[in-house]
């Protein structure tokens, strides 16, 4: 059996529990937040072809770009971390940290999209547990490339296995892609059936 580091159990236990980090400079130590509400994307067949067409002009602009996982955490991380001007900061240096650790002990992942010729145009940040997984940030380099990966993300989900895909809190963009809102108590009901199987 694996043995983690304190702050990566407790970060484990947390997400297992319903709640996901979002740093503050003033706090202590990291604040862990439950919403009312979780944005979450369905994974079924429909769901994921309704999204596909909402931005098919996407897929198709990037049908030349390969789907890695785990190739380049660290700089997905920083991609990530660098949030767009004027919008605050995404990833605090604590935070990152952490999300390295989970990285290290197999629970933290990045998805990304290449070019051919070895270019990162597109990142997801996510934590996986189980069947369920809670994307926690993207950014991209490249027009297109961002909804792309999404799409792409999707799939590779639920072609692992996943059941539960869960963004936290909706952004207008995610709301006009097909996210919905789920009460925080079903959230908390299907996250247990997903950590069940």
């Amino acid at each position: 059996m694996t043995r983690w580091q304190p702050d990566v159990e407790e970060a484990v236990y947390r997400y297992a529990s319903g709640a996901f980090p979002m740093d503050d400079a003033d706090a202590v130590e990291l604040p862990w937040y439950v919403a009312p509400q979780r944005a979450i994307f369905e994974l079924d067949d429909a769901s994921r072809a309704a999204v596909r067409r909402k931005v098919r002009r996407d897929v198709r602009a990037c049908e030349d770009l390969v789907l890695r996982v785990d190739a380049a955490y660290d700089q997905v991380l920083e991609l990530c971390a660098q949030p767009p001007q004027g919008d605050g900061v995404w990833i605090t240096p604590r935070l990152a940290a952490l999300y390295r650790r989970l990285h290290r002990a197999q629970v933290a992942h990045s998805f990304e999209l290449w070019t051919p010729e070895g270019e990162l145009t597109a990142g997801i940040l996510g934590v996986v547990l189980g069947r369920a997984a809670m994307l926690e940030s993207m950014r991209r380099t490249r027009p297109a490339a961002g909804n792309a990966l999404l799409v792409r993300t999707l799939d590779h989900l639920v072609a692992v296995g996943v059941e539960l895909c869960d963004i936290q809190l909706p952004t207008p963009h995610t709301e006009r892609l097909g996210c919905v809102l789920i009460e925080q108590a079903e959230y908390e009901a299907r996250l247990a059936r997903a950590l069940e199987r």
